[in-house]
């Protein structure tokens, strides 16, 4: 149901690598220049304002969840789904923070996934799933979904500290990155790797802190990056208020970039692979 799809270089393999409504990629994905092997789609679904989170979550978990496993189950190799922290009003006034759920789709391979769309039965799009309450599109929908398509490990870590069990869930904030439309991806990701990074990987706290190029560069949203924390405090003592970073060469306040984020925690709350779920 998304919009749209979309380096030291040493891949690693984490104790909780998270594993991610929609099916992503009505549209075909462009071949990379780079190798990839495993991939996941990460599929940020924002409540529209005023919509109930449990409208989103009968439809999502009773229908549209229930017909793309049908679809491309064969072809899947994990489908889970993990519901957002409602971000407080000090948060939301800094940084724009979506509310809803993030779902995460893992394929084997591109290719794996590209197998999926040829004659399927659901491809005509999402005209072919069943609507949710308001329709797909227009002022009534309940919700906008945005899907970056990303090799399902990090290509470069920054911060990558234990992550030992707890009882409170490690606190992840998922950011979906667009650099302005005349900055050029090696010249956005020079700047983020060579001085943005350095300085978020100082803030107090900061347990991860992984970065994605999406699998294809014509992604709205091309770059992924993934903070872990203890819990929200933690964060709030690194974010709230908004440090003071070095600006890009284009200007501007932080995040510096078009973004789309959200919190979640640890663990998903459904898992759709091995129907794992409670409709509401």
């Amino acid at each position: 149901m998304p919009d749209s799809l979309t380096t030291s270089t040493t891949p690693i393999l984490t104790r909780r690598l998270a594993l991610g409504l929609a099916v992503a990629g009505a549209a075909a994905i462009a071949t990379p220049a780079f190798a990839v092997g495993a991939i996941k789609h990460y599929i940020i679904i924002e409540l529209t304002p005023g919509s109930d989170q449990l409208l989103l979550d009968r439809f999502y978990i009773a229908f549209h969840s229930q017909e793309v496993h049908r679809a491309v189950k064969a072809w899947q190799r994990n489908y889970i789904s993990f519901r957002s922290y409602l971000p407080p009003e000090e948060a939301t006034k800094s940084y724009p923070i979506g509310y809803g759920r993030m779902t995460e789709i893992q394929f084997d391979s591109l290719a794996d996934f590209r197998e999926t769309r040829p004659n399927n039965i659901y491809g005509a799009g999402l005209g072919s799933y069943t609507a949710p309450p308001g329709g797909w599109a227009g002022d009534k929908k309940i919700f906008v979904s945005t899907t970056a398509t990303i090799p399902v490990n990090p290509q470069e870590m920054f911060v990558n500290l234990d992550t030992p069990p707890k009882q409170i869930p490690y606190f992840r904030w998922i950011q979906f990155i667009r650099y302005p439309k005349d900055v050029t991806a090696e010249a956005g990701d020079a700047w983020y790797r060579n001085v943005h990074a350095k300085e978020v990987a100082k803030l107090p706290g900061l347990k991860r802190y992984g970065f994605y190029k999406t699998v294809s560069e014509t992604s709205p949203y091309p770059r992924v990056a993934e903070l872990w924390f203890d819990d929200y405090e933690a964060w709030k003592k690194s974010f709230l208020p908004t440090p003071k970073f070095t600006s890009p060469p284009w200007g501007g306040t932080y995040p510096f970039f078009d973004a789309k984020t959200m919190f979640i925690g640890e663990n998903p709350d459904i898992d759709f692979t091995n129907d794992h779920r409670a409709i509401p």
